[in-house]
């Protein structure tokens, strides 16, 4: 019932956005004393309605959004059919640029309104928080940590972490690196950040996740028919402990992943919190199911060799490592790609690492008593191109067939494998039969036949929500929250210019350009997240379809504006025969380019 009140909410805040635009439509005709014929309330046949004057008010069968209708709309009547003198081509330029405007410049007004309020009550935004820093990406290179704060981004006050996501994808391209302004512990702190361009995503990334809240883990829909099911577990539960361990935020989701993971999950004790009392606890206790029905695997991942990038840091001061070296021993022994913190652990003293750089084999030292503790701190370790090279993880079949760190697999049954998704390709392929391995290790060359086994799944029989660090954005008064909703008005408007800008550039892809799916599924989200939430997404939705529309592209009320425009140069209306070609093409890039935002949609959806 609730999913179906958010769905309702979310079609009609659309409609409304629609509705508001073709109010703007209705209220320029009326100052511009054009005769409306008629204002409709939805889309399609009549149900009800009345007639006021010349117009014909109604509600029609669709009730999401709505249209104008005005006399005299087509500036090129046929013979015998003269335009009325209160029809809309029979007036000047400034009432038909009104009329043409007007949706547009509704859309802002309710934005202009909207944000003010909005502000004022106050509203949850994602806390521009780090969470999860991506080695050797944007935010790494620049020395962000977890939980620093951050404050500006090139003089821009930050207030959501999607904000500072947009802003930092904006700024990339430029050449220069962005000034970035911090809290950390405490302390303002002032670094500089170079946004890469990320391949996958088609953006200027920041590589770096939200942070998470250290709030009780929810839980999510429960499985019908499953052991959580049958010992009591409720969806909306609030998970206080775990085993007797207590449990918020992601060490929480670390602690299930690891049940998720065992080999023979034992008997798990859950402490949830159950409705509004603080002291209601429960404790729910079960054994949780093992399926082996996951995709055959052979239990390796692909082995980090070569440092991606380096940031300052003592340890890499000291040993001089550079970008590009491929990490060949360690304090003497090969390294084969294992997590680098569990091998420099393995040894003490003066640290040794033997790399190669370029077609030469350097052995670099450092006597640094806390070169261990803080090296890894200072590098990003990436994969070897042109080749595979694997790490066994225990308990496998790899690691029970004898592969080892590092060994470099050349062939899989006779065929060539040159790179990763080669050899996930090979797996999938092979199901449950024996595999025969050609691999590379030092100087010998061996066979190896392992066969791929079912992934055992330890399914805990429920799903659970991992809330994010959350900010209570507000203006006490009237005047602050009206400067912070203009702000963000200007703010969106120029947002929406470089965004066009760049993905004509090709600095942002047009890939991440979204339609109804896309805005449907994140105004839904918008509803989940409150009222307050959800304004904020009309708002922000209003500004960009008033963007959209005054683009100069015929069908559109930017189109009309152009051909008043040239019309105003020329001193006479644009042909006839041009007006209709010009909107044949207007409407097929139109139609276009909706198919092209929906294959996104389903893209992203996949």
């Amino acid at each position: 019932m609730e999913r179906l009140v958010f769905i309702l909410q979310t079609a009609l805040g659309i409609g409304l956005l629609i509705f508001v635009h073709e109010l703007g439509h209705y209220l320029a005709a009326r100052l511009a004393r054009v005769r409306v014929e008629v204002f409709s309330l939805g889309f399609g046949p009549r149900i009800w309605g009345f007639r006021r004057g010349p117009t014909d008010y109604r509600l029609s069968i669709v009730p999401v959004g709505g249209y104008v209708r005005v006399a005299g709309e087509d500036q090129h009547a046929p013979p015998g059919h003269a335009t009325p003198a209160d029809g809309l081509h029979s007036k000047g330029f400034g009432a038909r640029a009104l009329f043409f405007s007007g949706g547009v410049l509704m859309n802002l007004l309710f934005a202009m309104v909207a944000f003010p309020l909005i502000f004022h009550g106050g509203v949850e935004f994602n806390a521009p928080v780090i969470g999860a820093v991506e080695p050797g990406g944007t935010a790494w290179r620049a020395g962000l940590r977890t939980g620093d704060r951050v404050l500006e981004l090139d003089g821009k006050p930050m207030y959501s972490f999607e904000n500072l996501l947009v802003e930092t994808a904006l700024s990339g391209g430029q050449g220069e690196p962005v000034p970035l302004r911090l809290e950390r512990d405490g302390q303002s702190l002032d670094v500089r950040i170079q946004p890469r361009y990320d391949n996958s995503t088609g953006l200027y990334d920041l590589g770096a996740r939200r942070a998470f809240a250290d709030e009780p883990l929810r839980v999510g829909p429960v499985d019908a028919g499953s052991p959580a099911a049958g010992a009591g577990l409720r969806e909306g539960d609030e998970l206080l402990a775990i085993d007797g361990v207590e449990a918020v935020g992601l060490p929480a989701d670390e602690l299930l992943r690891e049940v998720e993971t065992a080999s023979d999950p034992a008997e798990l004790v859950l402490t949830v919190r159950r409705g509004e009392d603080p002291d209601q606890r429960t404790e729910i206790r079960y054994t949780p199911e093992i399926r082996a029905d996951g995709p055959p695997r052979l239990g390796v991942r692909s082995a980090p060799l070569v440092v991606q990038a380096v940031r300052p840091n003592p340890a890499v001061d000291a040993l001089g490592l550079r970008a590009g070296d491929r990490l060949l021993r360690i304090d003497g022994r090969p390294y084969g790609g294992r997590p680098i913190d569990e091998v420099l652990e393995e040894s003490s003293g003066p640290l040794e690492v033997t790399v190669r750089r370029n077609d030469s084999e350097l052995q670099l030292t450092t006597d640094l008593a806390d070169a261990r503790s803080v090296l890894v701190d200072g590098i990003a370790l990436g994969y070897l191109e042109g080749e595979v090279r694997i790490v066994p993880m225990p308990d496998t079949p790899a690691s029970r067939a004898g592969f080892l760190p590092g060994d470099k697999v050349l062939s899989i049954d006779g065929e060539d494998i040159d790179d990763w998704d080669g050899l996930v390709a090979a797996v999938h392929a092979a199901g449950d039969r024996a595999m025969r391995f050609s691999i590379s290790r030092g100087d010998a060359t061996l066979e190896i036949l392992v066969t791929p086994e079912p992934q055992r799944l330890v399914d805990l029989g429920f799903d659970r929500q991992l809330a994010y660090q959350q900010d209570l954005f507000q203006r006490d008064s009237l005047g602050g929250a009206m400067e912070a909703g203009f702000v963000a008005s200007v703010d969106l408007i120029k947002q929406s210019y470089v965004t066009l800008k760049r993905i004509v550039t090709g600095d942002v892809s047009a890939r991440n350009l979204g339609g109804i799916v896309t805005i449907s599924r994140v105004s839904y989200d918008a509803a989940k997240g409150g009222m307050a939430r959800f304004f904020y997404f009309l708002a922000l939705l209003s500004i960009n379809l008033a963007f959209i529309n005054v683009l100069p592209i015929p069908v559109l009320d930017g189109g009309h504006l152009l051909f008043l425009l040239i019309e105003r140069i020329k001193g006479s209306p644009v042909s006839a025969e041009v007006v209709n070609y010009s909107q044949i093409l207007g409407l097929v890039f139109v139609v276009a380019l909706m198919v092209f935002v929906t294959y996104n949609d389903i893209l992203r959806i996949l």
